[in-house]
């Protein structure tokens, strides 16, 4: 009796296990390349402050790439410099499957969806932010050609729309939240400390943005900037203490401060 429970209990194990995996597996949509690739693709991404770059060998054309095995951390709230280098006359997108629904086409999923350059060899350069309401935890990221030569039209902007030439690539984007020990030694400098309403901040290179976050990782207040030194409204703001993200061209850094 005791060998037939748990054979019982073991089959049913291997059931719900097998049941899981089916139901969990996600079938992702692809774009189609109807003429191949040949000379009309991506060569190479980076997110410098992500500490990203993807570089393809010389040479190398296959249509469709999966390098899920390859991360990005990123974290929610936070913006960051992307740049996709391309040779022949294509464009070329960006998007992140937050829902996990197999697809990239749903609102807020596609992030960088730049002009058409009509140029052979070019680098598509611009920002993107992760929304802040985005769970922690793993994302198919996917890095796509959307045209040919500009005889073809005005570029389509699905991530799993029908093309002529180009390739397309998949990764994972590790996506957590702000916290604490993103805090380290910055070569920002900010006061006053604590501050009662105006916080100033200056930087080595010239300052994009700054976000605000409570201790919880929330963002509080995004503030755009083109120069090395800014000056944020904090009246509004409870007091407790909070971080600033400095991001600028080159890279980011965090900060603490204690509002009065």
């Amino acid at each position: 009796m005791k060998k037939n429970y748990f054979l019982a209990k073991l089959f049913a194990g291997i059931i719900t296990f097998t049941l899981a995996n089916f139901f969990n597996a996600q079938t992702y949509c692809n774009p189609s390349y109807s003429s191949g690739c040949t000379s009309w693709r991506i060569t190479q991404v980076t997110i410098p402050s992500a500490s990203f770059d993807n570089t393809f060998a010389s040479g190398t054309c296959t249509t469709g790439r999966d390098r899920t095995s390859v991360t990005v951390n990123l974290s929610a709230g936070s913006s960051y410099a992307i740049n996709i280098t391309t040779v022949g006359w294509i464009a070329c997108g960006m998007a992140i499957d937050f829902n996990k629904d197999g697809d990239f086409d749903d609102a807020g999923e596609t992030l960088f969806l730049p002009s058409y350059l009509a140029s052979d060899t070019q680098t598509y350069s611009g920002n993107f932010t992760i929304p802040s309401s985005v769970t922690a935890g793993n994302y198919r990221m996917r890095v796509w050609n959307r045209l040919a030569n500009s005889a073809n039209g005005t570029p389509a902007d699905s991530p799993c729309g029908a093309y002529n030439y180009g390739t397309w690539t998949d990764y994972t984007a590790n996506i957590g939240t702000l916290t604490t020990s993103e805090v380290s030694k910055v070569s920002a400098k900010i006061y006053p400390n604590p501050v009662s309403d105006f916080l100033t901040i200056e930087g080595k290179n010239t300052i994009e943005s700054v976000e605000i976050y409570d201790m919880n990782g929330k963002l509080i207040k995004t503030v755009s900037s083109n120069s090395e030194t800014i000056s944020i409204k904090l009246s509004d703001l409870a007091p407790g203490t909070y971080f600033a993200k400095v991001n600028d061209h080159k890279t980011n850094q965090t900060v603490k401060f204690i509002k009065k």
